[in-house]
């Protein structure tokens, strides 16, 4: 250790004295900068309470606006709920009269509306969208029990608010929603209608393919605003699907993919699926082929929007034979295919098998109409058992006097054996329509494992 001097000591000393500080100067310092601080608290809550002040008014201003533009609606719905055509009028307002005419067509058709099929018009907002100047309403209505939703749109004047054409660019912010096997393109008016589509067609999908033994397709489904569209494929190799939105008419409440929309995206989706399980698949006219293939088809939809297509045929098929029979009936069918190709199908001769043949033989009683029509006599021939005297007599007799038979529908079918020996049914054909609507027995017998006319 060292030896340190006194002058080493003292110079020490005094320059710990001089670094510290007076205890005055740090309380004026404190002082100072909380000053400073509440000064700044004071200028945000000020600034702050500007902020809030304005943004009160401007939610005061949106409320007056849009309780302006309720009363409007309520307006409008009590001019078409009393039938009072003029001030109905006073509320439309466009730069053509186009918008005038057809707005007068709406109201006519409401009070045709309220006197044959009783119509709630209860005014009720269910909700309210506005874009500073414009705005759409979606306004209840109740017809037969059933709750609908009409989609107007309005612009503001300096008179107020007046109920205006469409808008189709102000349906909203674009959605996009990707989960397996699809994609769906919305726009927030259409998210109840994109809601039921997720929820229904995948499992379409999935049973079509089942049943039809192909490979699951990923799909895409646009909603879109367009009048003038119809439910259809983008084009002829895409999966996209694009359906009209149900909004720019009336769209149902408590069922926006409703029956309508269903049976046509269904009908599209079963036609794909049946070309992709049969993508070789020629149909030749008038061959049994060219029906089978729009059976198995009528037959889909009719399972996927549980409706009933008359599809006899293809049903008594999977109730006997179960649904994967349907995928066996496609690998199976060539162009020229007879029905002689649910022998091989079913593992039984026809008359063995158990179907319903009522639409297969209400087909073949309309080709009649058809051939005759298009002067096919070779094909119309070959609808009959040729090799029995009197069916070929009648052939010949009906053909050459054109004889069309209106509207034949079979309406029942039994199984018989004739005195020969060979397996016959006996179909009731209803003709006609109406009161004019008459019903006659007609005779099928199995020939090559086909069904031809007798009589």
């Amino acid at each position: 250790m060292g030896i340190r001097l006194d002058w080493e000591i003292e110079a020490e000393q005094t320059h710990l004295k001089r670094a510290g500080e007076e205890p005055g100067s740090a309380r004026r310092r404190r002082r100072a900068r909380l000053r400073f601080l509440l000064f700044i608290l004071i200028i945000l809550g000020i600034f702050a309470s500007l902020v809030g002040l304005v943004y009160w008014r401007l939610q005061a201003l949106n409320a007056e606006v849009e309780q302006a533009l309720r009363n409007t609606v309520e307006a409008e719905v009590a001019a078409l709920r009393l039938g009072d055509y003029f001030a109905f009028s006073q509320i439309q307002r466009s730069a053509t009269s186009d918008w005038l005419q057809s707005q007068q067509q709406v109201f006519n058709q409401y009070q045709d509306l309220k006197l044959q099929q009783g119509v709630e018009l209860t005014g009720q907002v269910l909700d309210v969208q506005m874009d500073r100047t414009r705005a759409r309403v979606k306004v209840q209505e109740i017809v037969d029990g059933i709750p609908y939703v009409r989609l107007w749109f309005y612009w503001r004047y300096d008179d107020g608010w007046r109920h205006v054409p469409p808008d189709y660019t102000f349906w909203g912010m674009l959605h996009v929603d990707v989960q397996a096997g699809m994609t769906v393109r919305f726009q927030d008016v259409d998210a109840p209608v994109a809601g039921a589509i997720k929820a229904i067609i995948p499992a379409w999908t999935q049973f079509g393919c089942s049943a039809l033994q192909c490979v699951a397709p990923v799909l895409s489904v646009d909603i879109l605003p367009d009048p003038a569209l119809q439910a259809s494929w983008l084009n002829a190799d895409s999966w996209q699907l694009q359906i009209p939105s149900p909004f720019i008419t009336r769209a149902r409440e408590d069922l926006p993919f409703d029956g309508n929309m269903q049976f046509a995206a269904a009908t599209l989706l079963a036609d794909r699926l049946v070309g992709a399980a049969a993508p070789d698949l020629q149909q030749q006219y008038p061959t049994d082929v060219y029906y089978l293939r729009q059976a198995v088809v009528s037959w889909l939809v009719g399972r996927l929007v549980r409706v009933n297509t008359n599809s006899f045929l293809i049903d008594s098929l999977t109730n006997g034979y179960g649904d994967d029979a349907v995928g066996r009936l496609l690998s199976a069918l060539r162009s020229n295919s007879s029905i002689a190709v649910f022998s091989q199908v079913t593992g039984r001769t026809l008359d063995q098998t158990g179907l319903d043949w009522r639409d297969y033989l209400t087909w073949r009683l309309v080709l009649e109409n058809e051939l005759i029509q298009i002067q096919d006599e070779t094909n119309f021939l070959s609808l009959y058992d040729t090799l029995d005297e009197a069916a070929r007599n009648l052939a010949y007799q009906r053909y050459a006097a054109a004889e069309i038979v209106p509207n034949p529908f079979v309406t029942s079918v039994q199984s018989e054996v004739d005195a020969a020996g060979f397996p016959t049914l006996r179909a009731i054909v209803q003709t006609g329509e109406g009161q004019i609507a008459v019903q006659n027995e007609v005779l099928f017998r199995l020939v090559d494992e086909v069904w031809k006319r007798l009589n």
